[in-house]
């Protein structure tokens, strides 16, 4: 199952809105390089090996940069900080039957849904139903 939902994704002392898939099928949650590049203007750690993954579209794929961010779902916020693959074969646009349609800034895997509780609900979306998660509050 996938949804489709935005997101905030926290990297140091910046913040930004993002597009995220929330995909039971996948295996890594990973970050378009360009959208990390773009919003939080930083670094990355270099792996010590690459970590070969494919892609929804079953294109093969290599990473060897991640770093460590936190993802805020539906004013939660998920903790521990979460470790993302940054993926340089990340296109930003594809065009489907004639339309061109943004690619997500995130893909949010299996793993990372099972270790925050998050279920994909037909009719909710995404639902944060873990313990230990951080409740923000508008001020």
């Amino acid at each position: 199952m996938r949804v489709v939902k935005e997101v905030r994704v926290r990297f140091m002392d910046k913040e930004a809105s993002a597009i995220a898939l929330f995909d039971t099928g996948s295996s890594y949650t990973v970050i378009r390089r360009g959208f990390f590049e773009k919003v939080f203007k930083a670094t990355w750690t270099l792996m010590s090996r690459l970590v070969k993954l494919y892609l929804t579209n079953g294109r093969f794929v290599a990473a060897d940069k991640y770093a460590v961010v936190t993802i805020v779902v539906n004013n939660v916020e998920l903790s521990p900080p979460e470790t993302v693959l940054i993926l340089d074969e990340f296109v930003e646009k594809i065009e489907l039957e004639g339309k061109r349609i943004r690619v997500p800034d995130i893909i949010i895997s299996a793993g990372t849904m099972n270790k925050y509780n998050i279920v994909l609900d037909p009719k909710e979306s995404v639902k944060v139903i873990g313990a230990g998660l951080l409740q923000l509050q508008e001020v």
